[in-house]
């Protein structure tokens, strides 16, 4: 316990969900998704929205 709170066991890195890129594209465009992880709608780099099938 006492090695642990020294800081001998490293942190897990937190982040944001914006930082986890996206693996949707807009079939009619073939554009990624601009918005991160997340769910619901994707947005490419022109605004344009669309749902996954």
């Amino acid at each position: 316990m006492e090695q642990e709170a020294q800081g001998t066991r490293p942190w897990p890195v937190l982040r944001s969900a914006q930082e986890i890129e996206c693996d949707g594209w807009n079939p009619s465009t073939g554009r990624s998704c601009v918005l991160g992880y997340h769910r619901g709608c994707h947005r490419d780099a022109d605004g344009v929205e669309w749902l996954d099938r």
